[in-house]
């Protein structure tokens, strides 16, 4: 090869390392201004057409800017960006919103079904696909794909719920509604627990508890279950909220029921419905263990940490009937240091709150002992109760706590009445 040759080589490999350089360089900069024209620096697009003039954003995004203007040149800058990546939906969309106002209708859908294939689970793309429909007239399908936004992307979830509830809340609207969620979406549960809080009335919730149930999915969550009996017991509805978590109580489970559930405390503290109750704090352990002495595997241990403030963390809400009952239990204290102590309270829920008994106060320390009260539930306004471990002591300097105590054997029984002392040492408030 003679020099002459060989610096013609030479001169055309620099050449092409040039030109690749220069389309590295290029495509580079076209990626950054596009990222920036995604994420809403309008003034980027100049760039990004500068750099790679068949870049398919850039096309896509200087159609739209010309559409209202000049239809005929929108369509062919979308036509070159679907070109340029053919795995793009975004100018099939584009495309059909103009065939549509030019009455090609068959065009049009025929585009947004093929945005679709391409871009399924995408929820930008979904959202836009469903207002295409909705556009249209298409009700139903505009909500098919909407679910699939909300499915695909949680904050598209939670701002459409309020669009979801109120076709929940039209009943000539739920036929649309119903083929949706018996496909039981992702975004349902939360949906559910949404509306028991926000619906205009309980039988919408009503209405979404059915649909629920009819779902061919997993069983209803103990979140959705909470959530459906919170709102029945917020509407003055305590039977029906009873008989809700009553059914979604599991075989063992009420084999521990009565007027009191899980006294003997051998289940978990579910925090639900017409179960133990409990609120945490860093300074206190609230929960059933074995102990020396109890009856059963379990007895429920309340430990103290120098907790500092009132205590009522403990409850469980009763559905007795109107007449005279005995509270009884047995209790250990294990050096509970305290001025004031701790004492079960039973009270009336609702507007009179009326105070129904109180135990015996504890604290110092003792063996296992039996306790018991006696109350009376009157014949009206007193619907659910309330039975709580409280403070007992009404200053500040006595509602400091340290040490624990247990309790085991708690058992609500009717009684036939009570005599005058009886009433009198239920009601009296010390």
């Amino acid at each position: 090869m003679t020099k002459v040759t060989l610096l013609l080589w030479r001169t055309v490999l620099l050449i092409i390392a040039a030109l690749l350089i220069w389309r590295v360089l290029a495509t580079g900069l076209a990626a950054h201004y596009a990222q920036r024209l995604e994420a809403g620096d309008a003034e980027a697009l100049q760039q990004v057409l500068t750099w790679q003039p068949n870049h398919p954003l850039g096309l896509y995004e200087q159609a739209i800017r010309v559409a209202e203007e000049d239809t005929g040149a929108a369509l062919g800058l979308l036509a070159r960006a679907y070109t340029a990546n053919p795995t793009a939906p975004r100018p099939l969309l584009a495309v059909a919103a103009l065939y549509q106002e030019q009455g090609r209708t068959e065009d049009a859908d025929a585009l947004v079904r093929i945005a679709d294939e391409l871009a399924p689970v995408n929820p930008s793309i979904q959202q836009q696909i469903a207002l295409y429909w909705d556009q249209r007239g298409d009700a139903a399908t505009a909500l098919q794909h909407l679910s699939r936004a909300m499915a695909a992307d949680r904050r598209v979830g939670r701002e459409n719920l309020p669009v979801i509830l109120r076709l929940a809340e039209e009943p000539s609207l739920r036929p649309l509604l119903e083929p949706i969620a018996l496909e039981a979406p992702k975004w349902w549960p939360g949906f559910f627990r949404y509306a028991t809080r926000r619906a205009d009335n309980t039988d919408v919730v009503r209405y979404l508890m059915e649909l629920r149930r009819r779902m061919d999915t997993d069983e209803i969550t103990e979140e959705e279950q909470t959530a459906y009996q919170n709102r029945l017991l917020r509407d003055g509805y305590p039977s029906e909220a009873y008989l809700a978590w009553l059914n979604m109580l599991e075989p063992t489970a009420r084999e521990e029921l009565g007027l009191l559930f899980n006294g003997g405390f051998e289940l978990p503290l579910s925090d639900t419905g017409f179960g133990w109750r409990t609120r945490g704090h860093k300074q206190l352990d609230i929960r059933p263990l074995r102990t020396l002495g109890g009856t059963g595997a379990q007895s429920l241990m309340v430990r103290f940490n120098n907790f500092e403030e009132r205590f009522n963390h403990l409850a469980q809400r009763l559905l007795l009937q109107p007449g005279t009952y005995r509270l009884t239990g047995t209790a250990r204290v294990d050096g509970l240091e305290t001025k004031g102590g701790v004492r079960w309270r039973l009270a009336c829920r609702g507007d009179s709150r009326g105070l129904l008994g109180e135990s015996k106060v504890f604290l110092g320390r003792a063996e296992w002992s039996d306790f018991s009260f006696d109350f009376e539930v009157p014949d009206a306004g007193c619907e659910t109760q309330d039975l709580r471990l409280v403070s007992a002591g009404r200053h500040g300097f006595e509602l400091d706590i340290d040490g624990a105590l247990w309790f085991d054997n708690l058992r609500i029984e009717r009684t036939a009445g009570l005599d005058a002392a009886a009433r009198a040492d239920a009601l009296r408030d010390t």
